[in-house]
């Protein structure tokens, strides 16, 4: 499995690793839950069920190509469980490749950023 972050992300992790040192080794924990997601094996569909059923993770759009944008609780070890942080990101599911769109903080920002998402599913 192929990630890659856009240039908005790379600059959000910069921000908001300043704050939480742990960041970036959530993100390669997230790394491996996400390659669970979309990696052909017997268990995936329960996986994925449960996955997107919980309060984890939602699927924001299936784009017709075979992408799906997607927005997931990120758990953040330098934080408590008040605080709460999402990650946007595109499975190009055809590639096997996911690229990492929006990082925010839910008490900085209550919503993903919609114009984002459609400049990168173009």
């Amino acid at each position: 499995m192929n990630f890659d972050q856009t240039p908005e992300f790379k600059k959000e992790l910069k921000k908001l690793q300043k704050k939480w040192r742990s960041l970036p080794q959530d993100i390669t924990d997230a790394e491996l839950q996400i390659t669970d997601l979309y990696t052909d094996t017997d268990g995936n569909v329960e996986y994925r069920s449960a996955f997107f059923n919980g309060r984890r993770a939602t699927i924001l759009q299936l784009l017709d190509d075979g992408r799906e944008v997607v927005k997931m609780r990120l758990d953040v070890q330098s934080l408590g469980t008040s605080d709460k942080v999402r990650i946007v990101f595109i499975a190009i599911v055809t590639s096997n490749s996911i690229l990492f769109v929006e990082l925010f903080a839910k008490n900085e920002k209550p919503r993903e950023d919609l114009m984002r998402i459609k400049k990168y599913t173009k």
